[in-house]
């Protein structure tokens, strides 16, 4: 197999993937941080969440270290999983680029545990100091221990699906 084809054949693949993923429903929330170098905060948009253990308590997220949050989140250590629901989910359009990027930490709902920014009224904040970092392509995943947890109660947590935010439905039985 040539080089050349061997990258034709990995762009069909990431397609592919990229594809099937689209229509893949995951949770979707705001990650944020902080920079220690300025104070400033920053966040990302991110589907790429998932708990890893209950002992400890853990979650990861994969974050693009190409991202503007990448660097600063490493150097803070720490990083928050903002949850949303549908009266949050007006959150989420500031983070997914650049664009609105000044609308990011506007509003009231907007508050700080330490130097981490979260939204109150969000179904969890999940504060996480990081304990692991697993490079691999593109992303770092990065592994936290749970520190805190801050819940509102609500049950509706917005996901990602077919290019939209949704929420899953139970199948009737």
């Amino acid at each position: 197999m040539t080089t050349q084809s061997h990258a034709a054949e990995s762009a069909d693949l990431a397609g592919m993937l990229k594809t099937v993923l689209r229509h893949m429903p995951a949770p979707v929330g705001v990650v944020t941080s902080h920079d220690p170098a300025t104070g400033e905060p920053v966040g990302l948009a991110m589907s790429a969440i998932m708990p890893v253990a209950l002992d400890p308590c853990s979650m990861a997220v994969a974050v693009n270290r190409s991202g503007s949050s990448h660097v600063a989140m490493l150097k803070a250590g720490k990083f928050c999983i903002n949850l949303l629901c549908p009266q949050t989910g007006d959150h989420l359009g500031p983070f997914a680029g650049p664009a609105r990027r000044d609308e990011r930490f506007a509003g009231e709902t907007w508050k700080q545990n330490g130097k981490v920014w979260y939204i109150a009224g969000a179904p969890a904040a999940i504060f996480c100091t990081i304990r692991h970092a697993i490079s691999h392509g593109t992303h770092d995943v990065l592994i936290g221990d749970v520190t805190e947890v801050i819940a509102s109660g609500g049950k509706e947590i917005l996901g990602w699906g077919n290019g939209g935010l949704g929420m899953l439905t139970p199948l009737s039985a």
